[in-house]
């Protein structure tokens, strides 16, 4: 019980954790730029149609490794070795949330749009939020106490993106298949309004783009902790807008999330609630 204790009252610097964090997460990055170039990994079931490579496990056995280290009081939430049930997190300080690979399909079949998030959380709020995409070598923070979100240390904004037949959307298909029928709907309610819909294959990295202005608007049913604790702390400091479907408050253990830029916002969700027509 004290240990508990001293893990959830153990003040920390934020600048120190994301500086650490900014270093470590292109030295994952080489382990998978080095199984993607070889195409030597082996892969297995998580259920149904999920699953995980090698290289999943090995990059957050690195991370979790090297950030305990340096970190040892923080605890950890990682989607390679979450609990079924881990929404007790959700009242922890100083919780590292870690996903080594978002992207798996995409990793798996060649496609360079994965990539490594990492998030320092307080009681289910990112404080701190550092995400890595090999392939292209974009580095993405954020951090509570400081302005704005960066790419390469390149302040960010989400678009001004205000005309619906302007608007590009992202969206992606959870493992649960009855949740992706909650998707269908709402696109089935957007399709008509918006320029163009993308399915990318990684909530980390579209939710980051996001944030830098690359797409205007992502929906998504059925994500875990790992898939947004980061990306949603840049959408915010970016300028944008992230809620619940229900127009109800949003937090990274709530799986449905409907992100914006925040001129958009209202008119979505007016949208895929059937509340507005042609």
């Amino acid at each position: 019980m004290k240990e508990k204790t001293k893990k959830e009252t153990t003040p920390v610097n934020l600048t120190e954790v994301r500086e650490f964090a900014v270093n470590l997460l292109p030295q994952a990055g080489k382990i998978l730029r080095t199984y993607y170039s070889s195409g030597d990994f082996t892969s297995f079931s998580k259920g149904g149609v999920d699953f995980a490579t090698q290289a999943d496990v090995e990059v957050d056995e690195f991370l979790h490794t090297e950030i305990a280290k340096k970190f040892p009081h923080f605890q950890f939430l990682t989607e390679e070795t979450a609990p079924e049930d881990y929404i007790s997190l959700s009242t922890v300080s100083n919780l590292v949330i870690i996903d080594p690979l978002d992207g798996t399909t995409n990793f798996s079949r060649r496609n360079p749009n994965f990539a490594i998030s990492f998030a320092l959380a307080e009681k289910g709020s990112p404080r701190v939020g550092v995400v890595y995409v090999p392939m292209t070598s974009q580095i993405y923070w954020a951090q509570e106490d400081r302005g704005g979100a960066y790419l390469n240390d390149q302040q960010i904004h989400v678009s001004n993106t205000s005309d619906l037949k302007k608007v590009v959307l992202a969206c992606d298909w959870g493992w649960d298949l009855t949740k992706r029928m909650n998707v269908h709907r709402w696109l089935g309610n957007v399709l008509p309004h918006v320029r163009a819909v993308k399915s990318m294959g990684s909530a980390v990295a579209d939710l980051a783009s996001l944030a830098a202005g690359n797409i205007d608007v992502y929906m998504h049913a059925g994500l875990k902790p790992w898939d947004v604790a980061a990306s949603s702390l840049f959408i915010q400091k970016a300028g944008g807008m992230v809620t619940s479907p229900d127009r109800g408050p949003w937090d990274i253990f709530n799986p449905d999330m409907i992100a914006s830029n925040g001129i958009l916002h209202d008119r979505i969700l007016s949208l895929i609630n059937g509340g507005e027509k042609q």
